[in-house]
């Protein structure tokens, strides 16, 4: 899972996977959008719990699709790279575990998607995101014309979109894209840890039908999600986890959650 233009580190549960294309501001190509996928498709039957994204160096998580790349795509062409991106984008989504976007500088275009992909961003002060695409004739074709508005609103997400204008650390903090305030760049990766540390202390499954009931819910009617969630909250309550859970409570000690069968596939 290892990579030139995508390293894969893994520390106990947690898989940290950092764009490595200073050069180019951690640009998304071919080859990264490829590692991207085979970590994500690794993430099941890995025992993986949490997922840190980041980009190599201070300057950029990553600058958006490498244009190199768009230059001279036909009809096509186009049609097949965006429907990787999105497709990879959305594996990730879907993996099962929670995605920590490690945000230490630009996140512009494809980059700004691959956070928007992630389940949240920590950010340092200096993380810059936008969606430029309209200022080069383009759309955003991973996912960002979907997943912007639903994150912060339609008036907001046009906005960004139509005027190229940037957000800042702080604004991204307040629109409620990165749930914690910005930290300095040299602490961004231990506070990402921290926080993935403190999910996978959280029951497996519990963590995995959480996501599934956001992921599902997400479109669905406030009758359609909330019996969705009964359905998952009725298979929790009955289930091993909780039974050790409560018991860990009561008894005041940390719950020693049983692992989830390694051959229960993602959503």
């Amino acid at each position: 899972m290892t990579d030139d233009v995508l390293h894969a580190e893994r520390s106990g549960d947690v898989l940290t996977l950092t764009i490595n294309r200073p050069e180019a501001f951690n640009a998304l190509n071919a080859a990264v959008l490829d590692g991207l996928a085979d970590a994500v498709s690794d993430v099941a039957t890995s025992g993986v719990r949490a997922i840190v994204v980041t980009g190599s160096g201070e300057k950029a998580f990553c600058a958006g699709a490498d244009l190199k790349e768009l230059a001279d795509l036909d009809v096509d062409q186009a049609r097949v790279l965006l429907a990787r991106g999105q497709g990879v984008f959305r594996s990730l989504e879907r993996c099962g575990v929670p995605a920590i976007a490690a945000v230490n500088g630009l996140a512009l275009g494809g980059g700004f998607e691959l956070v928007l992909s992630c389940t949240f961003a920590i950010v340092s002060h200096r993380a810059s995101l936008g969606l430029p695409e309209a200022g080069l004739g383009l759309i955003p074709g991973y996912g960002g014309t979907q997943r912007l508005p639903r994150a912060v609103g339609p008036q907001v997400a046009a906005h960004v979109m139509l005027t190229g204008e940037r957000i800042s650390a702080d604004r991204a903090h307040a629109l409620g894209l990165a749930p914690l305030p910005p930290v300095a760049p040299e602490e961004l990766l231990n506070s990402a840890h921290d926080v993935a540390a403190r999910i996978v202390s959280k029951g497996p499954l519990a963590v995995r039908a959480i996501l599934e009931a956001m992921d599902r819910g997400r479109d669905a009617s406030l009758e359609a999600g909330l019996a969705l969630e009964a359905s998952l909250a009725v298979a929790a309550t009955a289930g091993a986890e909780s039974t050790e859970g409560v018991a860990a409570f009561l008894e005041r000690r940390d719950p020693r959650f049983p692992a989830p069968d390694a051959t229960q596939e993602a959503r």
